[in-house]
């Protein structure tokens, strides 16, 4: 049982301290239009060029936040907060293959659509989206199968 509560509040400490310090970060050496820095990039290459992989909004919490992740199918992702901080990011070839494997072996067509429990003052709700399908969940039911997706998620 505490390997379980502790799983399920480090994932949401986790989550929303990456979207915390990745909304918050300013970007090193970049310019301030949010373009590539790589000369000769053409716009196939460009983050905007990218499919979007899969999106996590947490929403809830005492001071009620709304954190966005989107991870685009070339490893790059932006973040943003409900005050209006983005952030965005680059993940390594093998973080990006370990996130693949992660959402594959979710099996997302096979999830219920809603796996929330009772209401929770100050709870955290966690929607995430992949490949046409939306699991939205909480603390209180997190599904055990998403555990190696909120892992794999981008941050440190």
């Amino acid at each position: 049982m505490r390997g379980m509560r502790q799983g399920r509040c480090g994932a949401a400490g986790v989550l929303l301290g990456v979207l915390l310090v990745a909304g918050c970060a300013s970007g090193e050496g970049g310019d301030d239009g949010g373009n590539p820095t790589r000369s000769g990039s053409s716009a196939a290459t460009t983050p905007a060029a990218a499919l979007p992989l899969v999106q996590v909004t947490v929403t809830g919490g005492i001071a009620g936040v709304r954190n966005d992740l989107l991870v685009r199918d070339d490893g790059t992702y932006t973040t943003s907060t409900k005050n209006g901080h983005k952030g965005s990011g680059r993940m390594t070839p093998a973080e990006l293959a370990e996130l693949r494997r992660a959402l594959e072996k979710a099996d997302f067509a096979r999830l219920p659509r809603k796996a929330t429990g009772s209401p929770v003052a100050d709870g955290f709700i966690y929607r995430i989206t992949y490949a046409g399908h939306t699991v939205t969940t909480d603390e209180t039911n997190r599904l055990p199968a998403l555990r190696d997706v909120f892992a794999a998620l981008p941050g440190d």
